[in-house]
């Protein structure tokens, strides 16, 4: 083997290499922030208490 085809193999290789390296040894995307979203049981809890304080009967007058 010729040194041209040497060194052409290894610049094709360090390509190569990093194209695998940075698309598709990608570290995987952050998970998405659902600790500041309310679960949909706390949302209904909270719709339902904001909603009982305006159906709650007002105290009589005096």
């Amino acid at each position: 083997m010729s040194k041209t085809t040497v060194i052409a193999i290894a610049i094709v290789a360090v390509v190569v290499g990093i194209a695998v390296g940075r698309y598709a040894l990608r570290p995987a995307a952050p998970p998405a922030a659902t600790a500041s979203q309310p679960t949909p049981q706390d949302g209904a809890a909270e719709s339902a208490s904001r909603a009982m304080t305006f159906t709650q009967p007002k105290a009589p007058g005096k």
